[in-house]
């Protein structure tokens, strides 16, 4: 029993409803992980930035750009230099740093259903979707 200890709490907290409408809405929900490496290439990184900004840049900030876009993959993680230093370059340039955060976001906060996420991450440790077997076997049903 011990196996759906969680799925057995977290069941308690759902909306009232249906046991297939409990299921959906278990199903359905997301647990935030902690953030992994934003391994990137260059090129990734370059397609993001608005061509009038690449253009605007002078010759240091772009000897500074080429400078972190050395080496492959390259780590644009939270807290990396290579970030602090890209978005120093692009200070002010809120669509190049709107679509520079969004290539990093599924990095900086990656998401997973809650089944699968283990419960030290908030999550039900299970191999697959809640089913009704899964239900029985916790004994909600």
């Amino acid at each position: 029993m011990a196996y759906y200890d969680a799925l057995i709490a977290k069941w308690a907290t759902l909306t009232p409803g249906t046991t297939q409408q409990k299921l959906d809405q278990i199903n359905a929900l997301m647990v935030t992980l902690p953030a992994t490496k934003a391994l990137l290439n260059a090129s990734q990184i370059i397609n993001a930035i608005v061509p009038a900004d690449y253009s605007s840049l002078t010759s240091i900030q772009l000897q500074q750009l080429n400078g972190v876009l050395v080496g492959n993959p390259v780590d644009g993680s939270v807290g990396t230099t290579v970030r602090t230093i890209v978005q120093q370059i692009f200070a002010g340039k809120t669509t190049t740093l709107n679509q520079l955060g969004a290539l990093v976001a599924p990095f900086d906060s990656p998401t997973t259903h809650w089944w699968q996420a283990s419960v030290a991450q908030g999550g039900g440790g299970l191999t697959s979707m809640v089913s009704q077997g899964d239900l029985t076997a916790a004994g909600l049903s």
